[in-house]
């Protein structure tokens, strides 16, 4: 009796123990991840989000987590053929594109194991477009952002100078000038020093893509009534026909107007060889404002303390039969692409995307930009809605940073998300300052979209794209100190056709067409 319930409770072990194995098994399933982080963003094994999706989809990440140096990096994984089993975020299409050989094609995954992805796809199809590469696969997944402006760049006006000056809101370049002139000339920030810096803005230094970034005054196009796309390549669509901006006469008119500015004193005397924390630093000194006008993604990160005293400024007109317009661009402001893609390294490519698929889920995506609940996201009512906690010490964008992939994430982000979500006053404030741009938005269809170019066609521009913008910011930069763009502009356009802009302006024709089709 005794030897027969020893073999009954031995037998009951047995069966407890092949019950757990399938799960033990899982939880082994290790995948490599080489993931672009920011600087701010702490441990991702620390992240409890992060951890949760793991667990549940049974599987351990080895994080390989890269928060300097990403392209060189990137670089000697891509070449050396030891490759991990997926990237998070930091791929461009050239990337992908040129060792496409390495990547899985996440098409067949998705519609079998990945149910989040597929009702991205369903209901916003431009997720799809956007990814899809020419030769019709899906190497890497994009991502949906909550809450975002139609534009990247605000221009913002100290109008505590402007009060106290007594002037108003420029709303003509020739008007700006003038403003810039008494910002420099009349001490408006009362210390008795001339410190004011007029104009400021992100030139690139140290960079690949000088003026040609975020932040830019190249935003001032719009007073002619072009703008550019956020892509870098200064590109836009004038009656069906994508053209380069850097060879419009527009483009030569604001060099002008920014040469008379530099000749007069009012712009930064370092903007083209000062950093970005030293352009922050310039601008959010402790005792006084020191910057006039300038452009960021808020005021509140732009101008720190002194956000209060600073105004959206609304696009200028630089002749008085131009309407002014302001550069925007819906989807690469709120869609994120290559944010994920599998190599055919990764022995698991199931279980990977499975565990991927969990990040596009709601809850995941709203921790994906805010940080975990309950300490940054607080989930009520069981997911019915969600609310965003306010950080501190008044800075979300630090508490995001630190707390969650915000833009290296994938997620999707739905206007049903959205509308369920509460979010602090920072975030509406972003959303207010954008607004005072609706009425400038060009037309969509003038705006060049999201496009993938072939490995062939990569090539044929590799080196036409490498000299003619390394020539453009030199140019731009030269004229503005020089003022010499009028002698020098003819010899320039000649420049640009042998340096192969044909070329370019061919395929990205081609591209603009194919979109749309």
């Amino acid at each position: 009796m005794k030897r027969s319930k020893l073999s009954v409770l031995a037998a009951a072990a047995l069966t407890a123990a092949a019950l757990l194995v399938p799960s033990a098994l899982a939880a082994q399933t290790s995948i490599r991840v080489l993931a672009n982080v920011h600087a701010w963003t702490k441990d991702l094994n620390d992240i409890p989000y992060l951890q949760r999706a793991a667990q549940t989809a049974g599987v351990k990440i080895d994080w390989e987590q890269v928060r300097a140096g990403w392209d060189e990096k990137k670089s000697v994984v891509l070449a050396s053929g030891d490759l991990p089993d997926a990237f998070l975020s930091g791929l461009t299409d050239q990337d992908i594109i040129l060792n496409a050989d390495n990547f899985v094609d996440l098409a067949p995954l998705v519609e079998k194991y990945a149910p989040n992805i597929k009702k991205m796809f369903k209901e916003m199809p431009d997720t799809k477009r956007i990814s899809v590469f020419p030769d019709g696969k899906l190497y890497s997944l994009p991502a949906v952002r909550p809450f975002r402006p139609d534009s990247y760049n605000v221009m913002l006006i100290n109008q505590k100078w402007l009060k106290k000056l007594g002037l108003k809101a420029p709303t003509t370049l020739d008007e700006l000038y003038n403003v810039l002139v008494a910002f420099k000339t009349k001490d408006p920030n009362g210390n008795g020093k001339a410190d004011e810096i007029p104009l400021d803005w992100w030139a690139g230094a140290g960079g690949t893509s000088g003026s040609r970034g975020l932040f830019s005054v190249l935003s001032l196009m719009g007073a002619w009534g072009v703008v550019d796309d956020f892509s870098g390549d200064l590109v836009t669509v004038k009656d069906g026909k994508a053209v380069f901006l850097f060879d419009q006469n527009e483009y030569k008119e604001l060099v002008k107007f920014l040469s008379k500015c530099w000749a007069a004193g009012l712009i930064n005397q370092e903007v083209f060889t000062q950093d970005y924390s030293s352009m922050m630093a310039k601008a959010q000194k402790p005792d006084v404002p020191t910057v006039g006008v300038t452009f960021g993604w808020t005021a509140t990160d732009r101008m720190g303390k002194w956000a209060d005293d600073y105004a959206v400024l609304a696009p200028m007109s630089a002749k008085s039969d131009v309407k002014p317009l302001w550069p925007t661009n819906v989807a690469r402001v709120k869609m994120g692409t290559n944010v994920f893609a599998i190599t055919k390294s990764n022995k698991h490519p199931i279980e990977t995307i499975k565990w991927i698929d969990q990040f596009y889920s709601e809850e995941n995506s709203i921790q994906g930009y805010y940080g975990s609940i309950p300490d940054f996201v607080k989930s009520i009512d069981n997911g019915k809605k969600y609310e965003i906690v306010p950080a501190a010490d008044g800075n979300q964008d630090r508490q995001m940073w630190t707390n969650a992939l915000v833009d290296n994430a994938p997620l999707y982000s739905s206007a049903a998300l959205e509308a369920r979500t509460t979010v602090p006053p920072s975030v509406t404030r972003r959303l207010k300052e954008d607004s005072v741009y609706k009425k400038y938005e060009p037309d969509p269809k003038s705006i060049y979209p999201i496009v993938k170019f072939s490995s062939t066609e990569i090539d044929q521009m590799a080196l036409a794209k490498t000299d003619i913008y390394k020539y453009v910011d030199q140019k731009f930069a030269e004229w503005i100190l020089k003022g010499t763009v009028e002698q020098e502009w003819s010899g320039y356009l000649e420049q640009l056709k042998i340096m192969g802009l044909p070329t370019m302006e061919k395929l990205y024709q081609k591209a603009y067409e194919n979109y749309y089709k």
